[in-house]
């Protein structure tokens, strides 16, 4: 396979994560830096990288860029003999991204569990919504981090 081949497939990858993290609700752009910091080489890239490589103005990046960066997913890096900031994916992004869902998935528990107080007080009220959020939050709340700590014991480093 050729170099340019590669780069097509490559960018279809970048296009694939993109449309997947829009879906999700989060702006296009993210999933194409996210995307690209994947798949690239080397793995950290400049500013000037990612506006090339994907095509995209550098008010999008630098938005998306520091967004990524305040979320955890990726990190600015500096090079030896470079001055321009680099970015690359963080290790242990995805855990660190789970374990923020784990925050959310609490809070929402909590909020079911208040909601089912609330209609408690009303006997003839349809709690069967409800209560269907609240089990899933609760087995969601109990199971995953177990399955966090599972991974981390099986892919870092024990120290």
């Amino acid at each position: 396979m050729s170099a340019d081949d590669t780069y097509k497939q490559k960018k279809q990858f970048v296009e694939e994560v993109s449309l997947l993290i829009e879906e999700s609700g989060k702006p296009r752009i993210s999933g194409q830096i996210m995307g690209w910091l994947m798949v690239c080489d080397p793995p950290e890239q400049s500013f000037s990288d990612l506006v090339e490589h994907l095509e995209v103005s550098k008010g999008s990046v630098s938005n998306m860029t520091r967004m990524l960066v305040q979320s955890g997913l990726i990190e600015k890096v500096r090079l030896p003999g470079e001055r321009q900031i680099h970015f690359r994916i963080k290790e242990g992004a995805w855990v660190d991204v789970l374990e923020k869902e784990l925050e959310s998935i609490n809070s929402l528990k909590n909020i079911s569990d208040k909601g089912l107080k609330i209609l408690k007080k009303e006997p003839g009220t349809d709690k069967s919504r409800l209560k269907e959020m609240n089990k899933f939050y609760k087995f969601a709340e109990k199971n995953l981090p177990r399955l966090i700590e599972e991974y981390k014991e099986e892919h870092f480093d024990q120290v």
